[in-house]
């Protein structure tokens, strides 16, 4: 049975569009006359949020996207030109649900960060990886894109984030991503099946957001910090390791 159920709908208009939500929430009043930020960093970890909090000086949005968005009021990000989004979930669907509201309001690029479960043994946790591609194994991005090609990120910017890891003297690996919602339901024939294909890490939004972004034309780049790996067929975490955080830490610097 092909995905999504009705192939059709590409030829139909959507019911809505994430600028009409916007216009609601406007007319709520929730949605204040405040400047977007030019570019956003998406931030799933709550140890890359705190660490931005403590070190760098930002400033809370004051209309809908409240907590979830903080400027960044430094002078090497524009003082507030680029804003860093958290708090909002993991996953393709919640990650494409804000990146669509952020696109119609005027967010103009966008660096998703975060981690990743490595796939290679050459890969331990704290490895730092920069997407070049994503297989898509999640439902959301069907929805945005016929077939099963895998998603790709923005190359400009994506050579920008190669260069400005480069720059710093950061040794990173490049190449694809596998994207899958259901984390509870990745498995040894998977990794095996995906490794064979290239794959270097899984995670669980990056396939969905190069699809809305390239959709929407608009674009982005993704890099991940390496917190835990399946390479050896067997599960093991290291999410709370200084190496996993410190790795969020100096791409997060690269990205601005």
């Amino acid at each position: 049975m092909a995905f999504p159920l009705t192939p059709e709908k590409f030829s139909s208009s959507p019911f809505f569009n994430p600028s009409d939500f916007l216009s609601y929430m406007r007319s709520l009043g929730a949605l204040k006359d405040e400047a977007p930020p030019k570019g956003v960093i998406l931030g799933y970890q709550r140890s890359l949020v705190r660490y931005i909090m403590e070190n760098f000086s930002t400033r809370e949005s004051e209309g809908y996207f409240g907590r979830d968005l903080h400027y960044i009021d430094e002078a090497w990000a524009g003082n507030g030109e680029i804003a860093l989004v958290s708090g909002f979930g993991v996953g393709a669907p919640a990650a494409a649900v804000m990146v669509e509201e952020l696109i119609a309001w005027g967010v103009g690029s966008f660096v998703s960060m975060g981690t990743a479960g490595s796939l290679r043994a050459d890969l331990p946790p704290g490895s730092l990886v920069l997407c070049t591609s994503a297989f898509r194994d999640e439902g959301t991005s069907r929805h945005y894109i016929a077939g099963s090609d895998p998603a790709l990120p923005d190359p400009a910017l994506t050579r920008r984030l190669a260069t400005a890891l480069s720059n710093r003297g950061l040794a990173y690996a490049a190449g694809p991503t596998w994207t899958i919602d259901a984390i509870y339901r990745e498995t040894p024939l998977e990794v095996m099946a995906f490794r064979d294909l290239g794959a270097l890490v899984v995670e669980m939004e990056a396939s969905a957001l190069f699809a809305i972004a390239a959709h929407r034309g608009v674009p982005i780049a993704a890099c991940f910090s390496v917190s835990d790996t399946l390479a050896e067929l067997k599960w093991r975490p290291e999410f709370h390791t200084e190496t996993t955080k410190e790795g969020l830490e100096v791409l997060f610097a690269a990205a601005t």
